[in-house]
């Protein structure tokens, strides 16, 4: 909105004309030089004040409004200069630079001061002429009703600008927050997506140095082994960037027997699913995925249960082993992300001891929430 303050600048020409005419004018008295002074001195006013348009403090208004008035009244009403259109300045400056309520009486202010002398002049309501009917209402009315739509006018672009700056605002923030969700998004899945595979990776890459230490050949397998992985890894990460990467439960089952069985653990599992919810899939694969990667590299466990259940829109994934137990005292990372996204469906997460020894990890989808006990492994 620069350019509506360029054109509000630009509109004080006239008065500056008004007072070259003056001074210019022969013989000059000293009313006209007086008068020429005091519209110099009004557009000065006027194009300091619009030079830094739509200020947020009021002062600068409350000073300019009040210095326009007094020069408008000595001109109009003590030189006898006649140009009423004059008070547009300050109502213009009024309503741009005061507050709602203030700016209305401001404005209404100014445009009685406008109008007052005109229509005790004149009176206020003259006779209808056949010839001129649109006479009746004389011109004080004219002058108050421009003076008015002038300022309040202004009041509603200066709203406008308002309301514009906060749209650009929030869009700004809504963009930040969009990042901000990206990456953690990207930070989540990257974390979902290697901590198994880079575990299998380190695991299989010190199996193949010992079995290659002793000459055993089967190393060459675990060596093939490693190599796969490290290109699942890539084709993972890439999907993972490009928000195409969507686990299925079939797929993280055969993976979580594979994973485990390379680490030495046995796996058994009691799948009674006949069909998942396709809006639920998604959330248990990743669960699964953690709750195995948890496993592998933090359990020391000899045995691990996968028991997934679903039926009636109801999805429920249990995973515990008999390993140590919990580590620490806070939650980690992987788990922190799996209750966002859980939650974010309306489930629940249930994380701590097994009832004998070890570690469980339950999630329930569609059913009614569990008593979060959640601990870091």
């Amino acid at each position: 909105m620069r350019w509506l303050a360029t054109v509000i600048r630009v509109a004080i020409a006239p008065v500056l004309v008004g007072a070259v005419g003056l001074l210019v004018e022969s013989p000059r008295s000293a009313s006209d030089l007086a008068a020429a002074a005091g519209l110099i001195l009004l557009g000065a006013i006027h194009v300091l004040y619009w030079w830094r348009p739509w200020p947020t403090r009021q002062w600068r208004a409350v000073a300019a409004v009040a210095s326009m008035i007094t020069i408008n009244f000595v001109l109009l009403n003590l030189l006898g200069l006649a140009e009423p259109l004059l008070w547009l300045y300050p109502a213009l400056i009024a309503g741009a630079g005061l507050r709602l309520r203030a700016a209305a009486v401001g404005v209404g202010l100014t445009a009685l001061a406008a109008a007052a002398p005109i229509a005790l002049a004149g009176g206020l309501i003259h006779p209808i002429d056949a010839d001129q009917p649109t006479d009746a209402l004389g011109p004080s009315h004219s002058i108050l009703l421009s003076i008015v739509l002038a300022g309040l006018g202004m009041t509603a672009v200066r709203q406008l600008v308002a309301l514009n700056a906060e749209l650009h605002a929030t869009r700004a923030e809504l963009a930040d927050l969009a990042v901000a969700n990206e990456r953690e998004r990207l930070a989540r899945e990257l974390h979902d997506l290697l901590g198994r595979t880079l575990s299998l990776i380190a695991v299989k890459a010190e199996l193949a140095s010992r079995l290659s230490a002793t000459g055993d050949r089967s190393g060459d397998a675990e060596l093939a082994d490693v190599q796969r992985l490290a290109r699942q890894a890539v084709r993972d990460v890439r999907e993972a960037v490009a928000g195409g990467h969507a686990p299925s439960v079939d797929g993280e089952l055969a993976a979580a027997e594979v994973a485990l069985h390379s680490v030495g653990i046995k796996l058994s599992v009691d799948n009674t699913a006949a069909s998942i919810d396709p809006a639920h899939e998604t959330t248990i694969a990743w669960a699964l995925r953690e709750a195995v990667t948890n496993v592998v590299r933090h359990s020391g466990a000899r045995t691990c249960r996968i028991a997934l259940d679903a039926a009636d829109g109801f999805t429920n994934l249990d995973v515990d082993d008999d390993g140590r137990g919990a580590v620490g005292d806070g939650t980690g990372t992987g788990l922190d992300g799996l209750a966002d996204r859980i939650h974010a469906l309306g489930g629940s997460l249930e994380v701590g001891p097994n009832d004998g020894r070890g570690f469980r990890l339950r999630v329930r989808l569609g059913a009614a929430p569990l008593p979060h006990a959640r601990i870091a492994r």
